[in-house]
C-alpha cells in the first residue's frame, strides 16, 4: 500500500522569515508534498518574499492553512512528529529522519501525519513537543548542528519521498486516535490523577510527560482512548460516591 501524500502535513510553528516559508514550499513540491500549515507566522504566506523563493510552488503558499495555536494545526492528525536539535531531559527516544520516514510509510497509509518544525531561532518549545508522539533529529556536525529551516524541511521531505516511492509498505497501520482526542484524554487523566494525589499538584506536567511518552509508544486508536476515558470517568464517580459516605 502506498503512502498518501495528502495524509502528510508540514507544520511550521511561528516561522519568522518569509523567504524561508517560500523555500519550504518549494522543497515540499520537489518531494511531492502539498499540505503546509503555518502557526502564528510573522506574515502572510503569499508575502512577496515568500513567493519569490517558492519558484513555481506558489500554489502551496496560496493553499497554506493558518492557525493561531499548534494544537489547532494538528487537531485532526493522528501521528505528530516534532523536530528538535537539542537533546536532554524530556527529549529521549529521538529517531533519525530515515527511521521516521519508515514509520510514516506505515502510518500515513490510513492516518493523517504531521511533521512539526519550530521557529528559526530557537526551535520548538517543550510545550510544543508535549503535543508530539515522536521526536526526530537530523544528524549533523557537533560543532555546527543547527540547520536552516528550509534545509531541515528538505531533508525530512526527501526521506519521506524516498521511502514512499522506493519501499513498498505493508497493508498499512490501523486508524489511530487524533491529536484532539489524545489531548482530551490527557486532560481527563491529569484531572483524575491530581484528584487522587498521584500527581504533584505543584508540577503535574513532569509526570504527565512520562505518561505521554508511554501512551505515544502504544499508538492508541479512538476506541482505546474511549476506554481510558471511561476508566477516568469511573474513578471520578467512585471518588464522588466515597466523599458522600
Amino acid at each position: 500500500m502506498r503512502v498518501q501524500a495528502d495524509n502528510i502535513r508540514i507544520v511550521l510553528v511561528r516561522p519568522q522569515g518569509m523567504m524561508n516559508i517560500g523555500s519550504v514550499a518549494r522543497a515540499m513540491k520537489n518531494m511531492g508534498l502539498r499540505e503546509l500549515a503555518l502557526v502564528d507566522p510573522a506574515g502572510p504566506p503569499t508575502h512577496p518574499d515568500a513567493r519569490v523563493m517558492a519558484v513555481r510552488a506558489q500554489d502551496i503558499l496560496e493553499g497554506a492553512l493558518i492557525f493561531s495555536q499548534l494544537a489547532e494545526a494538528i487537531a485532526d492528525c493522528t501521528w505528530v512528529i516534532g523536530t528538535t536539535r537539542r537533546r536532554g531531559k524530556g527529549r529521549e527516544g529521538l529517531i533519525d529522519p530515515r527511521h521516521m520516514a519508515a514509520e510514516i510509510a506505515e502510518i500515513a497509509t490510513q492516518n493523517k501525519v504531521a511533521v512539526v518544525f519550530g521557529p528559526e531561532d530557537r526551535g520548538l518549545s517543550n510545550r510544543d513537543l508535549d503535543l508530539c508522539q515522536r521526536l526526530v533529529t537530523i544528524p549533523a556536525h557537533e560543532k555546527f548542528g543547527s540547520l536552516n529551516l528550509a534545509q531541515a524541511v528538505m531533508i525530512i521531505c526527501y526521506e519521506i519521498y524516498m521511502t514512499a516511492h522506493y519501499k513498498q509498505s505493508s497493508s498499512g497501520a490501523r486508524r489511530l486516535a487524533t491529536s484532539e482526542e489524545l489531548e482530551g484524554m490527557y486532560r481527563h487523566m491529569e484531572e483524575v490523577l491530581l484528584h487522587i494525589g498521584f500527581l504533584d499538584e505543584n508540577n503535574p506536567k513532569r509526570m504527565m510527560a512520562v505518561l505521554r511518552r508511554i501512551f505515544s509508544r502504544a499508538k492508541l486508536n479512538t476506541r482505546e482512548v474511549r476506554v481510558i476515558r471511561g476508566i477516568c470517568r469511573q474513578a471520578n464517580w467512585y471518588n464522588r460516591q466515597k466523599a458522600t459516605l
